[in-house]
């Protein structure tokens, strides 16, 4: 690899179990796995690549971001993109909902925060023919709707079992990317542990993950602590009780004690007690 290496970011974006993951996989190591695991809080996997033309070929490292996809964690979401070049919109072709999904609210969280950065957009599954709830056209349409730099150009119907142009989308954005340089547009810690803002108790959650990844040196790094801590804690993304996000609360608070005075401490667990 050259020493003058590109290096981007880029996100994946899109509802659960719509195959993001499975996605990155098939490009980064061409493999396939239908097993799902839910992704909390963030996981970044790096792919050396060559973009350009044959008589000017570039080397690029990709960072891939994957990222929670269950809707209402839009704080902690919005942490992840910071320095995002661009994005891949995925919605699952056997399931409407997560196209509308990618209007409603990937395509304004995204603009929001890091305003029109380049995106590509995928429909994903498609070797579930039998299956489909909606087609490529539908996909376009959803594209003409954004402010993004070129999306309404590249959409794709892609399989990440078959493989099916999973490459060529990563390609493509890795192709437009190379020259883009992120502008955001909103400084997501604004609102943190801000009672307004709160309306429900996974709002509460998403508000106590991202405050604590904030303190703890940003969403990449605090992603295994929260894991462990979620696990122990019996705490459930989809559905969280309030039994479960107290023990969350306390169990980071043992965690912040490591490295951070009592009084900061204490401060801390009150404000996120106060949710």
């Amino acid at each position: 690899m050259s020493l003058k290496m590109i290096k981007k970011n880029i996100i994946m974006l899109g509802d659960g179990a719509v195959g993001k993951t499975s996605l990155i996989r098939r490009f980064v190591v061409d493999e396939y796995s239908d097993d799902y695991i839910q992704t909390i809080g963030t996981k970044v996997t790096k792919k050396e690549l060559q973009i350009g033309p044959k008589d000017d070929r570039k080397d690029m490292v990709l960072m891939i971001w994957d990222i929670i996809g269950q809707k209402g964690y839009r704080y902690t979401q919005s942490l992840s993109f910071r320095g995002m070049n661009g994005a891949l919109m995925v919605a699952d072709l056997t399931r409407k909902d997560t196209l509308d999904s990618v209007l409603s609210y990937w395509i304004p969280l995204v603009l929001r925060v890091a305003g029109p950065i380049p995106m590509i957009f995928l429909g994903n599954k498609s070797d579930l023919v039998d299956e489909a709830e909606f087609g490529l056209e539908d996909i376009e349409a959803v594209a003409e709707n954004c402010e993004a730099f070129g999306s309404s150009q590249h959409c794709y119907l892609t399989s990440a079992l078959t493989g099916e142009s999973v490459e060529n989308a990563f390609s493509q954005l890795a192709d437009i990317v190379k020259d883009y340089k992120p502008q955001p547009k909103m400084d997501v810690s604004w609102n943190l542990l801000d009672k307004d803002e709160v309306k429900s108790l996974q709002d509460v959650v998403d508000h106590i993950i991202a405050d604590f990844s904030e303190q703890f040196g940003g969403i990449e790094h605090a992603t295994p602590v929260i894991k462990h801590q979620m696990k122990i804690s019996e705490l459930q993304l989809t559905n969280p009780s309030e039994v479960a996000t107290l023990k969350f609360i306390d169990n980071l608070a043992k965690i912040e004690m490591g490295y951070k005075s009592e009084k900061v401490v204490n401060e801390n667990r009150f404000k996120r007690l106060k949710l």
